[in-house]
């Protein structure tokens, strides 16, 4: 069996430095809070624990007066104000592609758009554009999402950066013809991420050369979310493993060619032990 990695995967540059800032911080000794996961991996999270990197939910229950991380994903912007309001000392690791589009987002609002975002709402990221809007943009995932609501006479659209890259195009196909056809001034800005943009096109190519797809990625990653959705829209079977552990030998039965590919929180050495595991239990099928 031919194993086949994509192109483009694992790790991008926002999460990698993300990382490398806290990293750097808890094995010189500092005791680091970070408000969520810095990034959605399971190996990631654990390693950081054991170098004084933890994980909070809320500003309750960190130490007062400790270092907070603001993660990767980003925040809205009272957050930060608040915890140095008090006393916490914070540090900001949103990708500077999200930091982008948070203020692709402010911008739009004051210029008088009513801003429309293509996401998650229950997203850190899509939560932190929204806050930067100042709680005025509103978050779809559908047409269906702006039943009854009613556009000023002009109206933009922009997208969490990990969003599926088809679907937002058809959204915004469908979202202009409606717009026009009430004579709104619509725009429409792609704020998908570049590495999301390569590592869904990658695994579009590869789920066309393979029979299986296998992504690797914590469970609440979206990105790698959108790699299986990608994978199954080119008819191809896909899986999400957060543990090379959870593999099934049945995936891979009868199977030649399979697919890997990683999202943007997964490490190279977590990829590495997947492709392992898939070879060792192909091996033991056959021994078998």
């Amino acid at each position: 069996m031919e194993i086949v990695r994509a192109q483009a995967m694992g790790f991008c540059f926002g999460v990698r430095d993300a990382i490398d800032v806290v990293r750097e911080l808890g094995e010189a000794g500092t005791e680091v809070y970070t408000l969520g996961a810095i990034v959605h991996n399971p190996q990631v999270a654990t390693e950081l624990e054991k170098i004084n990197v933890h994980v909070v939910d809320s500003l309750d229950e960190t130490p007062r007066g400790s270092l907070l991380a603001i993660t990767a994903h980003g925040a809205p912007p009272n957050l930060q104000e608040e915890a140095e309001a008090r006393g916490f000392r914070v540090i900001d690791t949103t990708c500077p592609l999200v930091t982008r589009i948070q203020k692709t987002a402010s911008d739009l609002v004051q210029q008088r758009y009513s801003v429309l975002v293509y996401g998650d709402p229950n997203h850190k990221e899509v939560k932190g554009i929204v806050g930067w809007s100042g709680g005025k943009a509103k978050v779809i995932g559908s047409m269906a999402d702006l039943d009854g609501w009613e556009p000023t006479r002009r109206v933009a659209l922009i997208s969490q950066s990990t969003s599926n890259v088809e679907k937002f195009i058809a959204l915004s196909r469908d979202l202009v013809g409606a717009m026009v056809a009430r004579g709104v001034e619509i725009r429409v800005i792609n704020t998908i991420c570049r590495p999301t943009k390569d590592r869904q096109r990658a695994v579009r190519d590869l789920a066309r050369e393979v029979e299986v797809v296998i992504a690797v990625g914590g469970w609440t990653s979206a990105n790698t979310r959108k790699l299986v959705q990608a994978a199954k829209e080119e008819g191809t079977q896909a899986y999400q493993i957060a543990d090379p552990s959870e593999l099934q030998s049945e995936w891979f039965a009868g199977v030649e060619r399979v697919g890997l590919t990683a999202g943007a929180s997964t490490p190279d050495s977590v990829i590495d032990e997947t492709e392992q595991r898939i070879r060792a239990l192909v091996e033991s099928q056959f021994a078998a």
